[in-house]
């Protein structure tokens, strides 16, 4: 019997709509992610096939999590679907046990998902056949690949979700919690999946993410491009640690869900019961009420108001309400703490109110889409699935007053929720002891916007529910609407007056809160809401009354339905929308310019294409710069002109010049002195003139330029957050023309290379190449200059340039100079100039600033900062003593008698070190919070980085070519390093070197071109950064840091404030070789000359007690080495070389470690292969490893050590 229930199961699940939309949906997603030219693939990069095996295994991943909407259809349908028809007496009076009654329906109903989910797997694998595929983007089919990701992640999966609802609606009887349990699983699993990217979480993460990302993903995360196209991890360790943890779990509900189940008892007993109550009551009288119906506007209102209240009341008495509502909570709980605890290395930040609702605008969208998705099925349908609507559609209740309470209910729903999420944003700030509660900011910044927003999402919801023959059609409309908006840009479709509720992103900063950002966006909403009012009147006249359910009839009677005022208020929302949209398609394309990701990316290659043969044509270069930069920040809008002084530094004539701006700049005069126009590329903004006679080698003309870069009205996306109320921060070359081509920002990715027809790589010149020694990596259009910059601002703010400032006044622009000087409307000039020729760098910074200075040494040091963010300007204060003081010591003396910190507002998130000027984001330290001594002080690290700068990039900058990078960013972040270390000592160094290696093993797997070795080092800052960390410390490790710095110091004097040629990195390697002992110029190789890996473990550490009472200890290591290719591909190499060996009373990396808990340490011979390493000791140690600190790139550094047996 029990097959076949199960086989009847089966038959009917196969035959339903649910199975058959399912199917068909899931393989055109899975079809799409492989054959469409412009989606992202979840996992795919340049390198990594769209079918590589990673990539298989995340969109079966992927699939799975979204398929829970099916899975719960089919299996929650199995319980009730007796009950809601009436069957479920019969089934009683039969002798059907419980197991088979069960069991059997459970077995045939997963089978039924199993099978229908098999249409992911094989979309993406006839996707990958398809004939407009670029071949060079997948691999061949290896079935291997699609079995492991079905058997072993999505199957289990599936069985997990298949068998929580199973037994969610088993113990509840409905298909409404059965549906709040596909949320409240969806929560689970983001919250599990989130903890992987907390440090010493990953593990934890990877054994209760339930669907087994987290495991997969620990498993591959340090895999490179050949690896994740061909390989499948073993089912060993954490995956199949969590596969065997969660298919337990998932028969453990299955046995729950029985043990739970009564059959012979249901609704159908309680329903008798009621019944026969209700019959053995006495009769009540009839009384009979006479009253005359009204149809005036104020009963209208009576209905909307009553229909509204019970519509409302239903949702929020409903416990199901109560759980989404927690559910929210608790991913915001979760993810708001995570704000306040989280930053660059691990640190905290002050939770100030916009990262609150930065965090909060990270969760609400997706919970509030799945919420309105929800209850506009519930709502929409309570009556049909109550069979009560035939009873309520012969009352004489408008269509409006259904279609208008329910939009309204799941706004307050939707409400509700913004609201606990702000609750929950201040509660943790009072626990976190910020007390500066912006109330105020919470309702502008983000309750209001999302109020607006959640009505736009009901009216969809809802309208989406009315036009569906059935909710589970309307729910999986719904998801097609959220994954459409996900894929939408990837098919160019990103205009906001075409994607539904979009509108531009409003960035906040506590320099100007929404400043101008607001408008654009509350315009789209007022759009969006005429289209919503289009949307109910829609649902009010195709709405479901008596038995007719079926679409067309309804739409056919839709012309006489809109006649009166309902088709005077679609009309009227109608031309509000044709006028709104009017309007911000003037400002979205007229006033601004509209670029989808494709047209910017065909703009690139055409611009490759015209341009890139200019690219070694000779031209002059910069030797003088004078600006003057006139900034409107309440316009907004900067006039600049200039002048620059130009040098023919070649050993030829030259006849013409081009000239290079900015792409959105307007060229309002350009002149050079003997010289006129010969070519312009408009599009471009590109010039070409020509001299009227020769430029000789080593003569000198001008060239002077008026600019303005203007923002008119409000664009599309992206706004220019360069140009702000209070935080100008711009650059010189956004301002100002550049000389000749430049091929930074050109397209770089192979497949995009090939489909706008450009050659398969444009890479940087080679290492060693001798003509771009005559180029810096910086610009090729200067060396050194000499700078005069005037800025002007409003009288209230600061106006910041690199240089000394020479002057400055505050004037008056208007002819009445009545009042004080200084009020709204008065301007403030500042000129700064440098006293030595600097590089052409520069940038030009405005806002209202509080500052913090002291004289140091000779040198002023200066912290600009916005006022409400004084928190770390000490520690600033003192990074710059600590850098100052090691970086004169032990390379060369300052160049300049100031050094400046500047705060920027959060529109971006970096520091940036100009010549004596450094801008920091409010993001980037300005709101770090230090309580912890354990944790990395980033404020420290990040300053000691950019103040190195001074040396690693203004003394000395590397030539344009290979390796450049590592002339600056590398020897920056081992200045950096340094200083921390005679800041905090080596175990802090340690923890943050953890970080390095972790970050870079993560990156090689996304590689766009191949990897390098750190000489060779391209735009690679996985390489130049993190691999720069491990490489520069590992160095000075071993040789000495005495001798490192010696090294740099010869550096410095021959190249320092030189011009061409300029240095390489190959002059780099042959100092530190020159300084290296004879033993150590192999590890030279290793670390800058090829791409070295290591494989170590200690297998195992025992200890003997000897009679005398010390102990023998005896350490079993296995090592391996290996050399990398740039795509991944690895071949083992001999090894022979020292190794930190270490015995501990506590193992490296625990709480409470130090130097006190190290019993010997010292460098031992490791080779390939196994060894036994002995140690003497006095005590009995706890833990023994080789590399305990991890200063050597190994994949699974966590094997070093182990824990000491005593035998």
């Amino acid at each position: 019997m029990f097959g076949k229930v199960a086989a009847f199961e089966f038959r009917y699940q196969a035959r339903q709509p649910v199975f058959w939309v399912g199917v068909i949906i899931f393989f055109l997603l899975a079809f799409a992610t492989v054959a469409a030219p412009n989606i992202v693939q979840l996992g795919s990069t340049a390198n990594v096939h769209k079918n590589a095996a990673t990539v298989i295994a995340n969109a079966n991943l992927f699939f799975a999590l979204v398929y829970m909407f099916v899975t719960a259809a089919f299996v929650a349908n199995i319980i009730v679907r007796d009950e809601d028809t009436g069957f479920d007496g019969i089934l009683r009076s039969t002798p059907l046990t419980k197991f088979d009654y069960l069991y059997g329906r459970f077995v045939g109903a997963f089978a039924a998902t199993a099978l229908s989910f098999l249409a992911a797997p094989a979309g993406m694998a006839l996707g990958a056949v398809m004939w407009w595929v670029d071949p060079d983007s997948v691999g061949p089919f290896v079935l291997n690949h699609y079995l492991f990701a079905y058997f072993v992640l999505a199957l289990p999966s599936l069985l997990l979700t298949s068998a929580t609802f199973f037994a969610v609606t088993t113990v509840t009887r409905s298909m409404m919690w059965t549906y709040v349990g596909v949320i409240a699983f969806m929560v689970a699993t983001f919250i599990s999946g989130s903890m992987l990217s907390q440090p010493g979480l990953e593990k934890v993460a990877a054994l209760w993410e339930p669907l087994g990302g987290g495991a997969y993903g620990l498993a591959v995360r340090y895999w490179t491009a050949a690896e994740r196209n061909t390989q499948i991890p073993p089912l060993t360790g954490y995956l199949l640690a969590n596969r065997l943890i969660w298919i337990g779990v998932s028969l453990a509900l299955v046995a729950a869900a029985y043990w739970l189940f009564d059959l012979r008892k249901g609704d159908g007993a309680t329903r008798v019961r009621r019944d026969k109550s209700g019959a053995d009551a006495a009769p009540r009288p009839t009384e009979v009420v006479h009253g005359v119906p009204r149809f005036d506007a104020p009963s209208r209102w009576a209905q909307l108001w009553a229909r509204t209240r019970l519509d409302a009341r239903q949702v929020f008495v409903s416990p199901a309400y109560l759980v989404l509502v927690g559910l929210a909570a608790a991913l915001s709980i979760f993810n708001l703490w995570r704000v306040a605890d989280d930053s660059l290395y691990g640190g905290a930040i002050y939770p100030v109110t916009r990262a609150m609702i930065r965090a909060l605008n990270g969760i609400f969208p997706f919970i509030s889409l799945i919420i309105a998705s929800f209850y506009a099925g519930e709502l929409v349908w309570r009556e049909q699935d109550r069979r009560t609507h035939e009873l309520i559609d012969v009352t004489p209740i408008p269509d409006w007053a259904f279609v208008v309470p329910k939009t309204l209910a799941i706004s307050l729903v939707l409400l509700s929720t913004f609201l606990a999420g702000v609750a929950v944003a201040v509660t943790i700030q009072l626990i976190k002891g910020y007390t500066h509660l912006e109330l105020v900011n919470y309702l502008v910044w983000w309750v209001l916007p999302q109020a607006a927003d959640c009505v736009l999402l009901a009216a969809l919801a809802v309208f989406i529910q009315v036009l569906s023959p059935h909710k589970f059609i309307g729910w999986g409309l719904m998801v097609l609407y959220i994954i459409g908006t996900i894929v939408a840009a990837s098919w160019g479709l990103e205009h906001n007056l075409y994607l539904y509720d979009g509108a531009p992103v409003a960035p906040i900063s506590d320099f100007n809160g929404l400043s101008r950002f607001w408008i654009g966006a509350w315009w789209f909403r007022l759009y969006w809401a005429a289209f919503a009012v289009v949307l109910l009147v829609l649902c009010h006249v195709s709405w479901r009354r008596g038995t007719e359910g079926r679409l067309w009839p309804r739409l056919a009677a839709a012309p006489r339905r809109l006649m009166g005022p309902p088709g005077l208020i679609a009309a009227g929302a109608l031309l509000t929308f044709a006028g709104v949209g009017a309007f911000i398609y003037m400002n979205t394309n007229v006033w601004n310019a509209y670029r989808t990701t494709i047209s910017n990316e065909r703009w690139t290659a055409d611009y490759e294409k015209a341009l890139l043969p200019f690219e070694n044509t000779p031209q002059p270069k910069i030797a003088a710069v004078k600006l003057d930069v006139d900034i409107h920040p309440c316009a907004p809008r900067i006039d600049t002109k200039g002048v620059y002084e130009i040098e023919n530094r070649t050993d030829k004539p030259l006849r013409e010049i081009h000239v290079r701006f900015d792409r959105d700049l307007k060229v309002l005069a350009l002149s050079i002195e003997g010289a006129r126009p010969k070519r312009t590329f408009e599009r471009f903004n590109y010039r070409i003139f020509a001299f009227d006679t020769p430029m000789q080698p080593g003569e000198r003309r001008s060239m002077s330029f008026t600019t303005a870069r203007v923002a008119l009205g409000f664009p599309n996306s992206g706004p220019d957050t360069r140009m702000v109320d209070n935080g100008t921060f711009i650059n010189d070359q956004q301002l100002a023309p550049s000389l000749g081509m430049d091929r930074n920002g050109l397209l770089t990715d192979r497949s995009k290379r090939r489909k706008y027809g450009l050659p398969p790589e444009l890479r940087p010149a080679r290492l060693g190449d001798v003509a771009s020694r005559q180029f810096n990596g910086l610009r090729r259009d200067s060396d050194w200059v000499t700078a005069d910059i005037t800025v002007t601002t409003d009288a209230d703010q600061t106006p910041m340039a690199p240089g000394y400032k020479v002057a400055e006044r505050i004037w008056r622009e208007s002819a009445d100079m009545s009042g004080p000087v200084g009020k709204a409307g008065d301007r403030r000039t500042a000129r700064f100039v440098t006293e030595a020729p600097i590089l052409h760098f520069f940038s030009i910074q405005s806002a209202r600033y509080a500052v913090r200075t002291e004289p140091y040494k000779g040198v002023q040091l200066a912290v600009y900062y916005h006022p409400a963010h004084a928190w770390n300007v000490d520690r600033m204060i003192s990074s710059m003593k600590r850098s100052l003081d090691y970086d004169q010591a032990n390379f060369s003396p300052y160049q300049f008698r100031q050094l400046r910190y500047l705060e920027f507002p959060a529109y971006e998130n970096f520091a940036q070190s100009f010549a004596n000027t450094i801008p920091w984001s409010e993001n980037l330290g300005f709101v770090s919070k230090y309580e912890d001594p354990t944790k990395i002080d980033m404020v420290t690290y990040v300053g000691a980085h950019e103040v190195a700068h001074q040396w690693w990039a203004h003394q000395l900058i590397g030539a344009d070519q290979q390796g450049g990078a590592a002339l600056s960013e590398t020897l920056a972040q081992y200045s950096a390093l340094m200083v921390m270390k005679k800041t905090y000592g080596e175990p802090m160094i340690r923890k943050f070197l953890k970080y390095e290696l972790d970050r870079y093993l993560r990156a090689r797997g996304g590689e766009v071109i191949e990897e390098l070795p750190l000489r060779q080092v391209e735009s690679q800052p996985y390489i130049y950064y993190n691999k720069g960390s491990l490489v520069m410390y590992r160095l000075a490790d071993e040789i000495g840091e005495d001798k490192v710095n010696a090294a740099l110091r010869e550096m410095l004097a021959t190249y320092a404030f030189k011009g061409p040629p300029y240095p390489t990195a190959l002059d780099l390697v042959a100092a530190l070789r020159r300084h290296a002992p004879a033993d150590k110029q192999a590890l030279i190789s290793d670390l800058f000359e090829k791409i070295t890996l290591y494989d170590l473990k200690t297998t195992m550490a025992t200890a003997r007690k000897r009679p005398d009472g010390r102990y023998d200890v005896t350490l079993t290591v296995q090592a391996k080495k290996l050399y990398a290719q740039g795509r991944g591909q690895e071949q083992e190499a001999p090894m022979s070389e020292p190794m930190a060996v270490g015995l501990f009373t506590l193992e490296p990396g625990k709480k409470g470690f130090g130097a006190d808990k190290v019993m010997a340490f010292e460098r031992r011979t490791i080779r390939s292969g196994t060894q036994t390493l002995t140690f003497v000791t006095r005590t009995l140690p706890k833990a023994a490893g080789v590399d305990p600190y991890n200063m050597v790139i190994d994949r699974n550094g966590d094997d070093n050590t182990t824990k000491v047996e005593l035998r």
